[in-house]
């Protein structure tokens, strides 16, 4: 009888065990996989809690902290760009951004998605005491609501816009011609034709960007690594907002690093124009 006792309670607790394996195994699971789908035939992006391929959406795995760009700038971002697709992660923003035709398979993809943000956004507020943010300047919405969220997760965050402006078409080209520009070292005897193609660019964001520079038109990337230079500070933005930035910790917004010759610009002109105790920058997407 004893016997039996012993080997009934053996399996009962085997079967115990076993089935805790398989809720923390499920458990697991639940809260570490979490990636993005894209669909380039229908330009369609899905959440999908079974992988965390594309880009990682994990609370888990999230947030990360990638390479410094500048010196002594920690570089945080939400969700993590994986390798293994040529898409790189763009379309996710490209859906945000509603651009370029791309969109979420449904609502509950979109709202999945953007509980996630939230809830990184929490934890990225916990590490990092959010104190005076700026954000860098976009022709969507997006950098306003990255900064909305995460400024929603602490007490004393403080949103100061107009500090960084970009650059008009004219104050570019003007750059462009100087005797000793990035832009004419770079191109040498062929400035020329570059240049030929560069109005191309900039006329098409007169039309439709009222004058404002905009990388995203120049689709040559080399041309996009020269002209570096496009953000600006304005005499008068410098008189209202020295006071607040100088001596602070600032929080630059910024959604996707590509080469980041943007967030550099950005770095580089509020530490030649103000005096801010640290930078720290925050993208919806990291580097790959």
């Amino acid at each position: 009888m004893s016997f039996i006792l012993y080997i009934f309670a053996e399996n009962k607790i085997f079967i115990v065990m076993n089935t805790l394996d398989n809720i923390i195994k499920e458990s697991i699971d639940n809260i570490i996989n979490e990636g993005i789908d894209f669909d380039p035939m229908t330009r369609t992006v899905a959440y999908n809690p079974s992988h965390e391929d594309n880009v990682d959406t994990s609370i888990e795995n999230n947030p990360t902290l990638d390479s410094q760009i500048v010196s002594g700038v920690n570089v945080w971002s939400i969700f993590k760009r994986k390798k293994g697709n040529k898409l790189d992660g763009n379309p996710l923003v490209y859906a945000l951004k509603n651009e370029g035709g791309w969109h979420f398979r449904s609502q509950e993809d979109a709202d999945s998605v953007e509980k996630q943000f939230h809830l990184i956004a929490e934890k990225f507020a916990s590490i990092y005491p959010i104190g005076v943010t700026i954000i860098i300047p976009s022709g969507n919405q997006l950098n306003t609501h990255i900064a909305e969220v995460v400024m929603s997760k602490s007490e004393n965050a403080k949103l100061i816009q107009g500090v960084i402006r970009k650059m008009t078409t004219e104050e570019v080209n003007d750059i462009v011609m100087e005797g000793e520009s990035k832009f004419r070292e770079y191109y040498g005897n062929n400035f020329n034709a570059a240049y030929y193609q560069l109005l191309d660019y900039l006329e098409k964001m007169n039309k439709e960007r009222n004058g404002t520079f905009s990388r995203h038109f120049i689709k040559d990337p080399n041309m996009r690594n020269v002209l570096d230079m496009t953000l600006k500070v304005s005499e008068d933005s410098y008189a209202r907002f020295a006071n607040t930035i100088n001596g602070q910790h600032v929080l630059l917004i910024d959604d996707t690093i590509s080469r980041g010759q943007t967030i550099k610009n950005a770095c580089s002109i509020l530490m030649e124009s103000y005096a801010p105790k640290s930078i720290t920058v925050l993208t919806l997407l990291s580097k790959l």
